[in-house]
């Protein structure tokens, strides 16, 4: 069935976006995707979708949605949300019949949001993936007036799947830790440009988008050689440096080569992190070795697989306190 679901209003910046384009940056193409995927993974297992399944990502204000027939959905951020009018939970896993009309507000925190529906969003793979990239007319931001098809789902079992609150990624707050591994390009600097890069405050400007987060700040003083490179290749974490000093973080829809040094890149276990900072937040930049940040990649992904395994009620979740700091512990069998 056709347009089970119209969008009435959409404020902002609304498109499709599933885990990505694998395999094209050799012909050019960015791997795109969801900008916060520990978000929008755990908004598809909230309706028992796989991880990677296609959804609507929303920057900062949600949109008002017409349900033309029954599904299963839920919303992910720090959003209020309506039903009918009716307050309901963000994080929670809803039914809605033909007719029912879902508002979703402005985020109190975070950049991005998301709305998964049980079967995911039916649409025309490009290249392998239904994420809209509008730079290269790979899909289109989504506007009022479009009517969206979901995928087949058995909808019995669905609903009511619910993420406690010490479970959520916590966006708030105004400044920020993230962690990058230094290089590729370090001859290119000074060693006090690789000190300031690693000691100073940096703010996320107004310039920042899908491609790339522009931050201001103390400028990285690069060494003789300069900040020019031979183009290489590029990818999403990748902080560069231009010859103004003002670093640059490459995101989900960055071009695939740059010719400006590389000072670090940002671990793939924050790069969410990063990417739910809002204009005039503050980044601050910790080093760490490769097998660290290999070490906190494994980490996270347990965590949100043991999330989905909570979701599906094959493990529980306990509070307990260590050393007087406490910590949500998981028991039971990841299948």
């Amino acid at each position: 069935m056709k347009g089970l679901i119209e969008l009435l209003r959409v404020p902002s910046l609304l498109t499709i976006q599933d885990a990505g384009r694998k395999g094209y940056r050799k012909l050019g193409v960015p791997v795109s995707g969801f900008m916060d995927d520990y978000s929008a993974r755990i908004a598809n297992y909230l309706v028992g979708n796989p991880g990677n399944a296609p959804l609507l990502e929303f920057l900062l204000a949600g949109p008002v949605v017409r349900f033309n027939a029954s599904a299963v959905f839920a919303v992910v951020g720090d959003v209020e949300v309506r039903l009918n009018g009716a307050p309901i939970d963000p994080w929670t896993s809803h039914w809605a019949k033909r007719g029912d009309v879902l508002e979703v507000g402005t985020l109190r925190s975070g950049l991005y949001g998301y709305i998964a529906f049980a079967g995911g969003i039916k649409c025309e793979k490009l290249l392998g993936s239904c994420s809209a990239y509008p730079r290269a007319k790979l899909g289109r931001p989504l506007k009022a007036g479009d009517r969206l098809s979901l995928g087949y789902a058995l909808l019995t079992g669905r609903e009511g799947r619910y993420l406690p609150k010490e479970l959520r990624p916590d966006y708030s707050g105004n400044e920020r830790e993230i962690r990058v591994v230094l290089g590729p390009n370090l001859e290119h600097f000074s060693e006090e440009g690789i000190e300031t890069f690693l000691s100073e405050t940096y703010t996320v400007t107004p310039e920042s988008d899908r491609m790339g987060y522009r931050l201001d700040g103390p400028a990285i003083e690069h060494s003789s050689l300069g900040a020019d490179i031979v183009t290489e290749p590029l990818l999403p974490g990748a902080v560069q440096v231009p010859a103004n000093g003002k670093p640059i973080v490459m995101m989900r829809d960055a071009q695939t080569t740059g010719g400006y040094a590389k000072i670090a890149a940002v671990v793939s276990a924050d790069l969410h992190l990063l990417a739910q900072s809002r204009p005039g937040a503050k980044v601050r930049f910790k080093a760490v070795e490769v097998e660290e940040a290999q070490k906190l990649l494994r980490k996270r992904e347990k965590t949100i697989e043991a999330i989905r395994a909570f979701l599906e009620e094959k493990m529980r979740a306990y509070k307990v306190k260590v050393s007087g700091k406490e910590f949500t512990a998981f028991a039971g069998k990841v299948k």
